[in-house]
């Protein structure tokens, strides 16, 4: 008769010990960035390739043989150095015979005109036949024929006895010559060096035909402002990283599209003072001097990458999460262009996302970007950006 009063007292006691159900949740805490538009430079970045501003082939343009080659091997010379000396000797002989020969005519020439300015007078007299003054009129013109001939050798002679000297025709790098002195060297040998212009030095990159028509079509939309060809700068980063403190500048773009590779060819100039480069490296090119006008940047760390495409979550006016498909442009450091999906105003939810359901209310507080060295993620600036949609 105790036994079930007992029992009914241990589980009153038990159901007073029993712990109180918790309340419900409440939104969950995320940090929102209000998106404002931005002008931001703009610097695309390209491979080039260094080639020479001026480049030339030396070759010999009479035969001889050679006597010297003062110049050395791959090092500096200015314009006006000696580079090759061919033996002068018989081209001076050449001259010599040419200057006796043109002295000759123009004695001959003297003499002729001498003896028609006797004629004339005679035969008008009728002293002299019509047949002597026409032989004294054609002796004189072809005397005066003859001198010009003479005339003509001697200056071929002197242009063969200055061809003996092979100078630089501006300071550069001459190659390897292919001809050691004692050798003879003839216009058929080919080529005896190849000289390189590389004060200031030529860079070469290319752009691809969709980016040309999308900086045209930015233009046209007003969302790029371009100061001209005259007032793009460019900077050369080599491949150890160092970048270089001269400042290139646009010098030429092809005014055609190479059909094999869809892309132009651009070429720019680059001071060159102590010669860090030489012809045939491969360097890193960013052009400057663009800029971005309403861009909407937004971080790394906002944006959800699925198989179907990058997705953001904003809060919309009721203080609930919002799914938005965006598309992705161009990186700018550490954030990320946003070409499509959101806009200036837009409440954008950085952190938290992991707690958000789409149509959920949510507890927004401003976000605080991280310090630069609180950052253990981010894309290297020579890390290549993922491709921007069209």
């Amino acid at each position: 008769m105790h036994r079930p009063i007992l029992l009914a007292a241990i589980l009153a006691l038990a159901a007073c010990g029993k712990p109180p159900a918790p309340p419900p949740a409440g939104p969950p805490d995320v940090q929102v960035l209000a998106l404002v538009a931005e002008d931001v430079p703009l610097a695309p970045t390209y491979v080039g390739r260094t080639t020479p501003d001026r480049s030339v082939e030396l070759r010999a343009r009479v035969t001889g043989i050679l006597l010297e080659r003062p110049y050395k091997e791959g090092e500096p010379v200015k314009e006006g150095d000696l580079l090759f000396r061919i033996d002068p000797r018989e081209f001076q002989a050449a001259v010599d015979s040419a200057k006796a020969k043109l002295a000759q005519t123009e004695a001959q020439v003297v003499k002729t005109a001498a003896d028609l300015k006797r004629t004339e007078p005679l035969a008008k007299a009728g002293a002299a036949s019509q047949a002597d003054l026409d032989a004294a009129v054609a002796a004189s013109l072809e005397a005066n024929a003859d001198r010009d001939a003479a005339r003509a050798s001697l200056v071929k002679a002197e242009l063969d006895l200055s061809f003996t000297v092979i100078k630089a025709p501006f300071a550069g790098l001459v190659s390897k010559s292919t001809a050691d002195p004692g050798t003879l060297i003839s216009p058929n040998l080919g080529v005896l060096a190849t000289i390189d212009r590389v004060d200031p030095i030529s860079v070469e990159f290319t752009v691809s035909e969709a980016e040309l028509v999308r900086w045209r079509a930015e233009i046209t939309a007003g969302r790029m402002r371009n100061p001209g060809t005259d007032h793009l700068l460019l900077k050369a980063r080599l491949v150890d990283g160092s970048e270089l403190p001269e400042t290139g500048r646009l010098a030429f773009r092809d005014v055609r599209i190479k059909p094999e590779t869809g892309t132009a060819l651009i070429n720019a100039t680059f001071p060159n003072p102590e010669g860090r480069l030489r012809a045939g490296q491969f360097i890193r090119v960013t052009v400057t001097g663009a800029t971005g006008v309403g861009y909407v940047l937004v971080p790394q760390a906002a944006v959800l990458q699925t198989p179907a495409g990058a997705n953001v979550y904003v809060v919309d006016k009721d203080g609930k999460a919002e799914a938005r498909k965006v598309v992705m442009g161009s990186w700018f450091g550490d954030r990320w262009e946003v070409r499509e999906g959101l806009k200036p105003g837009d409440q954008l939810i950085v952190d938290g996302l992991q707690r958000v359901r789409p149509g959920l209310p949510v507890k927004a507080t401003p976000w605080q970007a991280p310090r630069p060295d609180d950052r253990t993620t981010g894309r290297p600036d020579d890390q290549t950006p993922p491709p921007a949609k069209p």
